[in-house]
């Protein structure tokens, strides 16, 4: 099953016997191109998931990320194929329609509530990530935590949620900052009802919003294993990495979502 961003693939259960010792495989490639059918003729052979430009191992059942060449899109292209240079066999494709509903961030409600709560529109920014922009609290309750759960409410059955730092602690005081939160494991945004600010102590909402039921976010790029690398300078280009571990993303609200933001348009 192939997924896609508009200039990613993420294949889930890949299986292929290219790489193997058969003749008849030994020049398989990844291609994309916008031919009326697969074809290595005017097409554009993708890098493997490492980024080498070499002959196709063998895969059995791998979750894979291809990129697309640069200043390409998906819709740029008509169809991806696993094709054979040497014999001119397409071993595979799969067509990608005009009419493709592209995954993107999308924004929802805004947070309201008591101990001075709010914030301007959340992005759902994937499946896993939420940008908080313009997040304000007092930092005067004694347990205050980030709170994700089903149904449309808060409730003490919701799952604590780490901050923009990955922690777990009771909340600080902000003031108007953006900030970034990744939901966690493998816990996703169709898991869950509603995001809010909750008191764990004392079972108090301080503040939520709903997540629509019918939402078309892409994967994480964390279960991509890939996170964009944020640069503000103008003159460098932001280029997705493998992800990091851990680290402060306290500071990467406007850089993230300038990121996706070139993604996706």
């Amino acid at each position: 099953m192939w997924k896609s961003l508009t200039r990613l693939f993420y294949g889930r259960g890949v299986y292929s016997q290219a790489g193997s010792s058969s003749d008849d495989h030994r020049t398989a490639y990844f291609y994309v191109g916008n031919t009326r059918a697969p074809s290595n003729k005017g097409a554009h052979r993708l890098r493997d998931e490492r980024g080498r430009s070499g002959v196709l191992r063998k895969y059995r059942n791998e979750d894979i990320t291809l990129s697309l060449p640069e200043g390409k899109t998906l819709r740029d292209v008509r169809w991806f194929s696993v094709w054979c240079d040497d014999f001119s066999v397409n071993f595979g494709d799969v067509v990608i329609p005009n009419s493709l509903d592209f995954p993107r961030p999308t924004k929802i409600g805004q947070l309201a509530g008591i101990h001075d709560v709010g914030s301007d529109q959340i992005v759902i920014v994937d499946a896993q990530t939420l940008l908080i922009p313009n997040f304000n609290y007092d930092g005067e309750a004694p347990d205050a935590k980030f709170w994700v759960g089903r149904g449309a409410k808060p409730s003490p059955q919701g799952i604590r949620i780490p901050d923009e730092n990955g922690k777990e602690t009771p909340l600080r005081r902000y003031d108007k900052k953006t900030i970034v939160l990744t939901l966690p494991g493998d816990l996703t945004v169709f898991d869950i009802g509603h995001f809010g600010v909750w008191c764990e102590a004392f079972t108090v909402d301080f503040g939520h919003v709903r997540i629509p039921d019918q939402i078309n976010v892409p994967p994480s790029l964390k279960m991509l294993g890939i996170s964009p690398q944020v640069n503000t300078s103008k003159n460098k280009r932001r280029t997705p990495t493998r992800a990091p571990q851990g680290g402060d993303k306290s500071d990467e609200g406007e850089g993230l979502l300038g990121y996706f933001g070139q993604l996706f348009n």
